[in-house]
């Protein structure tokens, strides 16, 4: 025989000598107690755990009832009950025209101011240079053409005929005061003072008009001159490019622009109801068209991310639950499902049911799963101590007296006759406990399941 298939011979043997003998001995005790419903439980290697645990509801992180700020008609709805949302995200739209509309505009202001401010500090172009170089030149020129318009000529003419008017008055007088000799008839005198009337009509018009081509003249000049240096005072403030004066001008100018932009646009927002966290829609109280107050709850928002239970620990075991534990919890919806958790928070006080002091500890899921619910009812456990790789024993089949404080099993012998032996326990834990002395890997217990309890964990 090779050595390969000796060793499987041997492993063989191994694993089904412990069983034969199990099941031999079982059926040994059964056949000379027939009376009996016995179970039976070979004694092995493994694991006991202490748990501290605690009965509560799964809840969810948060739960907001949202509404507008203002009253308004609501023109779109956004989302549906059970839709998930993200923090930001818009639930409900009223009706915002004229909101809108005032936002455009004040964006359109802001962008306005922001290229004034460029054009500004860009500096003038050569397009702007030339245009301004040209309106000097023209300046100048009216400035020329006005010196030209009246002549010294012009105004020595004008003086001449000032004074023949004048002197043709004076003769006109000289006339009216010296008659000839013998008298006159009275025709002739009446005749005399109109021709004198008419030469100092004359005389005026003459001066007036002397006037005006000096004074015009004059006037004219120095409003084209005037013009002249404003043109310059254009041209060397375009050469010299924005004064700080000018640029902060412009700052400011953005500023009122932007503040503008904000205040529009908080009052466009306070037409938008939007998500304040991650969560699902859990209620929907409008639909469009339904008129809206600050008074009525529009939306119910969830955070379902992450769920906690919180359930209740009496004081005997708190003491040995610390945050940061992990933990489990079953749902009873969900057998079989174990959900990895933390304990998150403790309560530092207790309270008081019919005499027993409980704190309240929010557990907080690690792990999110689908078909987990608020209000589904949930079992916490924590690990507060355990024990690898040692004797176990189903509790079921351990009597403990606890008068004494002793435990006892009944172990089945070779022959197939029950005893009664004492062991020592280590760590009890819910459903098995450890057993330090008094048993073997291999040893065979049993309970009577009829009534006629051959061993209880109790006593």
């Amino acid at each position: 025989m090779s050595v390969r298939r000796s060793l499987i011979v041997l492993a063989f043997l191994m694993v089904t000598l412990p069983l034969c003998a199990f099941y031999s001995r079982a059926s040994q005790l059964t056949q000379s107690q027939p009376e009996t419903n016995l179970q039976f439980y070979a004694v092995r290697s493994g694991s006991v755990e202490l748990n501290v645990t605690g009965i509560g509801r799964i809840e969810a992180e948060a739960v907001a009832d949202l509404s507008f700020t203002r009253t308004g008609r609501v023109a779109e709805v956004l989302v549906q009950a059970g839709d998930s949302v993200q923090a930001g995200e818009p639930l409900l739209r009223l009706s915002n025209d004229a909101e809108q509309i005032a936002y455009d505009r004040a964006v359109l202001s802001l962008q306005l101011a922001d290229l004034q401010k460029q054009d500004l500090v860009d500096g003038p172009d050569e397009g702007q240079i030339r245009v301004a170089e040209a309106n000097v030149n023209s300046a100048w020129g009216a400035y020329t053409g006005l010196q030209n318009a009246v002549t010294p000529e012009q105004i020595q003419a004008a003086e001449l005929r000032y004074q023949q008017a004048q002197q043709a008055y004076v003769d006109a007088i000289d006339t009216r005061n010296n008659p000839p000799q013998g008298g006159q008839p009275e025709e002739y005198y009446t005749i005399l003072d109109a021709q004198i009337g008419a030469a100092s009509f004359n005389a005026e018009i003459a001066r007036l008009q002397l006037e005006d081509l000096r004074a015009g003249n004059r006037g004219a000049l120095n409003a084209a001159y005037a013009r002249v240096l404003q043109a310059q005072s254009e041209l060397e403030r375009v050469q010299a490019g924005p004064t700080q004066a000018q640029i902060d001008q412009a700052d400011i100018a953005i500023q009122q622009a932007q503040i503008q932009v904000d205040q529009a646009g908080r009052a466009l927002g306070l037409t938008v109801l939007v998500a304040p966290f991650d969560g699902v829609v859990s209620l929907l109280n409008v639909e469009v068209g339904s008129l809206v107050s600050p008074a009525l709850p529009a939306v119910q928002l969830t955070n379902v991310s992450p769920l906690h239970v919180l359930v209740q620990i009496d004081e005997i075991d708190i003491r040995q639950v610390q945050e940061l534990m992990p933990a489990r919890v079953e749902l009873d919806a969900l057998p079989g499902v174990t959900l990895p958790a933390t304990i998150e928070q403790i309560a530092l006080v207790g309270t008081n049911n019919n005499g027993i002091i409980n704190y309240d500890v929010r557990v907080r899921l690690d792990s999110s799963d689908p078909r987990v619910r608020t209000g589904m009812t949930a079992e916490a456990s924590v690990v507060v101590e355990d024990q690898r790789d040692v004797l176990v024993v189903p509790n079921e089949y351990i009597r403990l007296d606890r008068r004494t404080d002793q435990a006892f099993v009944n172990i089945v012998s070779a022959e197939g006759q029950l005893q009664e032996i004492e062991v020592t326990l280590g760590l009890v834990g819910d459903v098995e406990s450890e057993v330090i002395s008094g048993l073997k890997a291999g040893d065979v217990l049993a309970i009577d399941l009829g009534g006629d309890q051959l061993g209880i964990f109790g006593g």
